[in-house]
């Protein structure tokens, strides 16, 4: 039953040909096995979920599309009665006392939950670790990240310990660990993170401002994210698009304010162009201004600061401001400034700042209009050595600052607000995932997830870490 896509998963389920308890009894197996080297759950809910698999092979009805699949949820969504703590001490003891809408969503539709996955402190991190929670090790290598914020999540599902994830994106958080896995993963269009039960903000708050904040799920396999996102956000009516690659035309870039991907995820996006153009697809390089370039990653860096300070204690922003400073100062970008601003919550900076993100998404989307799609480097390299300090990650004999080599081409597109698939292009010489980001205009997620299935179609599928 090893690696079965949610999809195949369900359809087998509702033929009766796979019970919910020996799928979910199988998922625990795996999860005592590997877990522990892994660090991919910090909390499992094993009686809990053996009872909803029984309560859904005792149904006789199906409850949804989902009937019977057993998930995994990031730890920062409130699923009541259980820890919703970010890997953040204050909130240690936390426990939520009502259930996120997209959880209740995912078991609405019959789907069993596992357990919830690691993250970062705060959710901000490109890689997986804080005081409360071991740090999260890549299946693929664990002397690496999985990723972060959805780390966990990344490495419990390329090691196979659970069906599909729910996962957040703020800068990569979702696309990332995608591509340090091998996975697909989806970041929808901005949507707000108000009313969705995702922390932060912290909870108990009953604040509005939520701005870059995307969920969205993470799979094996291109139709489970089509699962996925009819069951998260059904008021989207999403629709498919139905023609084939060679009806498309694809902008690409790898290099961005002077940074350039390293050979290895070169060869990745060199593979996926080369796949779409044998089938027809028309090709065309996309330049993104460095002005314009350093302007969004600004934007992004002061929008990141308010989002993430609006109800934090002056002296745990300063703290965070601090963790973070040696590897800003370090970085070719130009952005302690505009985490400053963010974190001081003043407003008039705030609503310059929305204004101008309003004028740099008008100019990308000039940049991109006579694209379809749009295909970029996730960060500059494959999964790196676990990194704590921020220090400089080596690539191809080069040492690269931390935030240039993990954040530039996903914040991008936080900051300009459109849905981007992630999608695996096999491994490098040292059998580390890449994964290429494909963008689309806004509210184009139909587009995005037919390209998936197409190029599933052609070879671009998830392989399998060697687990001992």
């Amino acid at each position: 039953m090893k690696h079965l896509s949610a999809t195949t998963i369900a359809h087998a389920i509702q033929a009766g040909e796979l019970t919910s308890t020996a799928i979910t009894e199988h998922y625990l197996a795996r999860i005592e096995q590997h877990n522990p080297k892994l660090n991919a759950f910090v909390d499992i809910y094993r009686h809990q979920a053996l009872s909803q698999a029984k309560q859904r092979d005792d149904n006789a009805n199906c409850l949804g599309p989902l009937h019977g699949v057993p998930i995994s949820i990031k730890e920062c969504f409130l699923y009541q009665g259980t820890a919703t703590t970010l890997n953040y001490p204050p909130l240690k003891n936390y426990q939520g006392s009502q259930t996120s809408p997209l959880v209740q969503r995912l078991l609405d539709a019959g789907a069993v939950i596992l357990g919830k996955t690691n993250v970062p402190q705060l959710l901000a991190d490109s890689q997986t670790f804080g005081p409360l929670y071991p740090t999260a090790n890549n299946p693929f290598d664990i002397t690496r990240t999985p990723g972060g914020s959805t780390g966990g999540g990344a490495a419990a599902l390329a090691a196979d310990l659970c069906a599909l994830e729910l996962g957040s994106d703020i800068g990569g958080s979702i696309r990332n660990p995608s591509a340090y896995c091998g996975l697909f993963g989806l970041k929808p269009t901005e949507n707000g993170h108000s009313h969705d039960g995702h922390v932060p903000p912290l909870p108990e708050h009953k604040l509005g401002f939520s701005v870059m904040n995307c969920t969205g799920p993470l799979a094996r396999a291109p139709e489970d994210l089509e699962l996925a996102f009819r069951v998260l956000y059904p008021q989207q009516q999403l629709q498919l698009e139905s023609k084939p690659l060679s009806g498309y035309t694809f902008g690409y870039f790898d290099t961005l304010h002077g940074l350039t991907a390293g050979q290895s995820v070169q060869l990745g996006l060199d593979q996926l162009k080369q796949l779409i153009t044998a089938q027809g697809a028309t090709l065309k390089p996309v330049t993104i201004d460095n002005q314009l370039a350093a302007q969004a990653m600004e934007l992004w860096a002061e929008l990141f600061g308010f989002s993430i300070a609006q109800n934090l204690p002056w002296l745990i922003r300063k703290i965070f401001y601090m963790k973070f400073r040696p590897a800003l100062r370090d970085s070719s970008l130009t952005l302690i400034p505009a985490l400053k601003r963010g974190l001081s919550l003043d407003f008039k900076h705030l609503s310059r700042a929305l204004y101008r993100r309003r004028e740099v998404i008008a100019e990308l989307n000039r940049s991109f209009a006579v694209c379809d799609a749009v295909l970029s480097p996730t960060a500059l390299g494959p999964a790196f050595q676990h990194n704590h300090q921020h220090q400089r990650i080596a690539l191809d004999g080069e040492q690269i600052p931390y935030m240039d080599y993990c954040f530039p081409f996903v914040a991008l597109f936080n900051l300009s607000g459109q849905p981007v698939l992630t999608v695996p292009t096999g491994c490098d010489a040292t059998g580390l995932p890449i994964g290429i980001s494909i963008s689309a205009p806004h509210h184009h997620e139909g587009r995005l997830l037919h390209i998936g299935r197409l190029l599933a179609q052609n070879g671009i599928t998830f392989s399998s870490p060697e687990l001992s």
